[in-house]
C-alpha cells in the first residue's frame, strides 16, 4: 500500500471533474452554435455527449497521475505536458465518438459537426490542463500558504533539509523557525533559531502553530513522543521526515505485512491478486478476438509472401527472459531468411538494411506485423499485452551489468507493448542514453501500474504502429 499526498490527489480530482463538465457542456455550446449555422442537425445528441465524457473520462484517469509532479515544473514544462495530455484525451474522444457513431449506424448525424465538436475540443482543454493547477494554487492554495510550521531535529539535520526548505519558502509557505534537540544552533538554513525543544510548549500555547516536523536522529527516543504528544494537544499537525530516503534512489513505499509496518524500495501495484485478475482479463478482451479473427488471416497472407521470397518456417521463436527472469519461448512471424544450418548469431540485432531480412520481413517489421503470434504469448500466461519487453538472455547479462535494479523490470510479465515502445523508443541499442531512458520508463510502469495506464499505453502504440518511427527495422 502507498500513501499518496491527499491534497494532490484532491487537485486531480477537481481537474477531472471540470474536465468532464467542460467537455459536456462544450458540446451543446457546439451544437447550438452549429444549429445557428443552419447546418444539418445531429440525431441522439445525447448519446454523443456522454460517449464523448466517457472518452474523456478514460483519458482523464490515464493521464492525470502524479498530479503534483505539474507544480514543480517550469513554463515549458507546463505547456508541453499540457498539450500531451490534451493530445491523448482528445484522441480517447474521438475514438469513444465515432465508434459510437458507426456501431449505432447513424447516418442521419452530421460528421462535419462531429469533427467540428472534436477539434474545438482540443484547444479548451489544452487550456484547461494549464490554466487549472496554476487556479487550484492560488484560490484554494491560499489557505495552506498562511499555515505555519516549526521543525524540529538536530542541528544537523536541519542544515540537511536547507534545500527542501528554500523551496517551499520561495512557493510562499510559511516557516516561523526552528527547535533543536542538541541545544546547537542550525548554520545553513536561514530559518529563525527558537531554541532547545524543551521550551516547545511555551512557544506552542503564544503561537498559532499548524503543522511541526519532525527530524528523527539517534536520540529520538528522548524526545519524540513527548513532541508529537505535545503537537496533538494544540492541534498541530505531525509529519515525520524519512530521514532514509537520502541513503536511495528509488522512493521509499509504506506497505504492511501482517500487522507491521515497512518501507519497501519498489511500489508494486501487481503484487494485488484484484489487480492481477483486471489486468488478465484486459489481456484475454483484446488478445482472443485478435487470435480468432486476425491471426488466421495473417497467417495465411504471410504465408504465400514467404514462399516466393524466403522459404522456410512461418514462424520464428526464440527464448527470451519473462517474470522472475524464467525463460520462455517467444512466438513471432518470421521476418528474416531462414538459417537453414543454424549458424547464425540470433543475438545480433537488425540494422537499417539488414540483408538477413526479406522484402515482405521489413515491411512487417516496420509496422510490427512480425509481434502478433506474441497474443498467443499472452493466451497461455507467458506475456501480458502491455509491460517491459522481453530481451534475449545474452542483451539481460549486459544490462543488469550496466543499469542498477535493472531486474526490477522483471517483477510484471514482459508485454508485446511497453511504455518504451508506444514513445517510439524500439529497435536497436544504439544509444546508451536511450537505453537508459527504456529501462527508466520500465521502473516507471512497473511501480505506477493502473489499468487506465494500460489503456493510454495500447493507444499510444495504435499510433506507433500506423505511423512508425525511423527505428523501426
Amino acid at each position: 500500500m502507498i500513501m499518496f499526498n491527499h491534497r494532490d490527489r484532491g487537485y486531480a480530482t477537481l481537474h477531472k471533474i471540470i474536465l468532464l463538465c467542460s467537455i459536456f457542456l462544450w458540446f451543446w455550446v457546439s451544437l447550438d452554435i452549429w444549429e445557428r449555422l443552419n447546418f444539418s442537425l445531429i440525431n441522439l445528441p445525447w448519446n454523443y455527449a456522454l460517449v464523448a465524457i466517457s472518452g474523456l473520462a478514460v483519458a482523464t484517469f490515464g493521464s492525470l497521475q502524479q498530479y503534483g509532479l505539474f507544480f514543480i515544473k517550469n513554463g515549458w514544462g507546463r505547456i508541453r505536458e499540457s498539450l500531451l495530455k490534451a493530445n491523448f484525451q482528445i484522441a480517447l474522444i474521438a475514438f469513444f465518438v465515432f465508434a459510437s457513431y458507426f456501431a449505432t449506424k447513424d447516418n442521419e448525424t452530421s460528421r462535419k459537426f462531429l469533427i467540428f465538436y472534436i477539434s474545438t475540443s482540443w484547444p479548451m482543454l489544452a487550456f484547461l490542463n494549464f490554466a487549472l493547477p496554476g487556479i487550484f494554487k492560488r484560490v484554494i492554495g491560499f489557505e495552506l500558504l498562511d499555515r505555519k510550521s516549526l521543525i524540529i531535529g538536530d542541528s544537523q539535520s536541519i542544515d540537511q533539509l536547507n534545500s527542501w526548505v528554500k523551496r517551499y519558502v520561495q512557493k510562499g509557505y510559511s516557516f516561523e523557525g526552528t527547535f533543536t534537540t542538541d541545544s546547537c544552533k542550525p548554520t545553513s538554513t536561514e530559518l529563525v533559531w527558537l531554541g532547545n525543544v524543551e521550551v516547545l510548549g511555551g512557544y506552542l500555547e503564544k503561537n498559532k502553530i499548524h503543522q511541526i516536523i519532525l527530524l528523527p536522529n539517534n536520540t529520538m527516543e528522548n524526545w519524540i513522543s513527548t513532541v508529537s504528544d505535545m503537537g496533538a494537544k494544540f492541534g498541530c499537525r505531525i509529519l515525520v521526515y524519512n530521514n532514509l530516503c537520502g541513503f536511495f534512489e528509488s522512493r521509499l513505499v509504506f506497505v504492511e505485512e501482517s500487522g507491521r509496518q515497512f518501507f519497501s524500495l519498489q511500489n508494486e501495484p501487481l503484487e494485488s491478486p484484484f489487480n492481477k485478475m483486471i489486468k488478465r482479463i484486459f489481456d484475454l478482451i483484446i488478445c482472443v478476438p485478435t487470435l480468432i479473427v486476425l491471426l488466421p488471416l495473417f497467417m495465411f497472407v504471410i504465408k504465400i509472401f514467404q514462399i516466393f521470397q524466403s522459404p522456410g518456417p512461418l514462424f520464428f521463436t526464440q527464448e527470451r527472459v519473462g517474470l522472475g527472469g524464467l525463460p520462455f519461448t517467444i512466438y513471432k512471424f518470421r521476418s528474416m531468411v531462414h538459417d537453414v544450418e543454424g549458424i547464425r548469431d540470433e543475438a545480433e540485432q537488425a540494422k537499417l538494411g539488414d540483408k538477413r531480412i526479406f522484402r515482405f520481413g521489413a515491411f512487417m517489421r516496420r509496422f510490427s506485423i512480425d509481434e502478433i503470434p506474441q497474443f498467443f504469448n499472452v493466451l497461455r500466461g507467458d506475456m501480458s499485452l502491455v509491460g517491459p519487453r522481453p530481451y534475449l538472455a545474452k542483451h539481460d547479462f549486459l544490462f543488469n551489468k550496466d543499469y542498477k535494479s535493472y531486474k526490477i523490470r522483471q517483477f510484471v510479465k514482459p508485454g508485446v507493448t511497453g511504455p518504451a515502445q508506444c514513445r517510439g523508443l524500439r529497435g536497436e541499442f544504439t544509444d546508451p542514453e536511450l537505453v537508459k531512458r527504456r529501462i527508466e520508463l520500465d521502473f516507471n510502469y512497473v511501480g505506477n501500474w493502473t489499468i487506465w495506464l494500460d489503456c493510454e499505453i495500447v493507444f499510444r502504440t495504435i499510433f506507433q504502429v500506423l505511423f512508425p518511427p525511423k527505428s523501426a527495422y
